[in-house]
């Protein structure tokens, strides 16, 4: 089942983002076949490597000229996300694949780390030295310049890995579709740096007049406020067709022309502090779930702030397939993303869990 069902996917790669597009394609029914280098994946045995291989089957086999011949011969698309120095090294590129394959031209995927003629070109493709290339770890908010002195804030999410792929994802099946219409096949190229453009989003955006590229907050209202059970909940009542019923709710109507007198507050430094002290006085009166469905009640957006444990503890969340349960041969029972992208009339499905170590070949 899936859109890509009956695509056979050759994934020659050493690094997640490889892994990941891999995935992709399989949950929408491509048949991929993960090559992994003797001693197998370099994430064989984590959580991640569970969730990035289900629904692929493996090999194992020494990369060479002739192990990318045998296992590519006849795929419509390969996928390689290897060392940089590899791909020219092993015929991983479209010039050197499309003449092996006798009846078709296949669409060949590269996810390095950087462009092949970038300084920073000949590094791998770890998700670490491209996160950090790409502002990831910078400690200042969205579309703020970078707070002075501060050292990097790393987090865990292999957040440029999974925008790689999950560009490359698109591109692919904008081949496949050109493809079928001409029988040509093509190469495409996904530098993990360059993707993170669109990944860090309003992070690049930047104002002449001000330090900042984000639309100027309101001089009071905050997104996040601590409730009375010490959790907090996260609002957006700033603009009046939210704060007018907002305020009307909670018994203070008369507020809403001190409220939205942006330029009054803004040149009074103790009416602001006043303010900003009643508006968070607010918030003690519930707990963050009280808030939450008082907030929906009156129809404003506010949502308690959830752990991720409980955010996959929803019933919502198994309910719409966003968290799915498989059966994993190493870590057993265990929650996993379900497809990112739900096709009506043909919908994909995780196949089966990650493969078990294979035997050489």
């Amino acid at each position: 089942m899936g859109v890509l069902a009956g695509y056979k996917v050759v994934e020659f790669s050493r690094y997640p983002a490889g892994s990941i597009l891999g995935m992709l394609l399989a949950d929408q029914g491509a048949d991929v076949h993960k090559i992994e280098p003797l001693g197998g994946d370099p994430s064989r045995g984590t959580e991640e490597f569970a969730v990035w291989n289900r629904g692929k089957f493996s090999s194992l086999s020494t990369y060479s000229k002739n192990t990318v011949v045998h296992f590519a011969n006849g795929a419509d698309i390969v996928i390689e996300c290897l060392d940089a120095s590899e791909k020219t090294a092993l015929g991983l590129t479209f010039a050197s694949l499309s003449q092996i394959t006798a009846d078709k031209e296949p669409v060949v995927v590269s996810i390095p780390a950087f462009q092949e003629d970038h300084p920073l070109g000949w590094l791998p493709a770890r998700e670490g030295l491209v996160a950090a290339s790409s502002g990831v770890y910078a400690l200042n908010p969205s579309g703020d310049d970078p707070v002075p002195e501060e050292g990097p804030s790393f987090h865990e999410l292999y957040y440029a890995s999974t925008f790689a792929a999950i560009t490359a994802a698109p591109a692919v099946t904008a081949a496949l579709l050109y493809r079928g219409k001409t029988g040509k096949g093509q190469q495409i190229t996904v530098p993990i740096h360059d993707s993170m453009y669109q990944g860090m989003g309003t992070a690049l955006v930047r104002h002449s007049q001000r330090p900042h590229g984000k639309q100027e907050g309101h001089p009071v209202i905050a997104r996040f406020y601590r409730c009375r059970d010490g959790r907090w909940i996260n609002v957006n009542i700033a603009i009046p067709r939210f704060l007018e019923p907002f305020l009307e709710a909670i018994g203070h109507p008369d507020w809403l022309d001190h409220l939205t007198d942006n330029k009054l507050l803004n040149s009074d430094g103790d009416l602001l502090e006043e303010w900003n002290q009643k508006f968070e006085e607010i918030w003690s009166e519930r707990t963050a779930l009280e808030w939450e469905t008082f907030m929906e009640h009156i129809g404003v957006p506010g949502t308690a702030c959830r752990t991720v444990d409980e955010w996959l503890d929803e019933p919502q969340a198994s309910d719409s397939g966003a968290v799915v349960q498989i059966n994993d041969p190493i870590f057993g029972r265990m929650k996993q993303p379900g497809l990112l992208v739900k096709t009506h009339g043909n919908l994909g499905q995780v196949k089966t869990p990650a493969p078990e170590m294979p035997g050489d070949n």
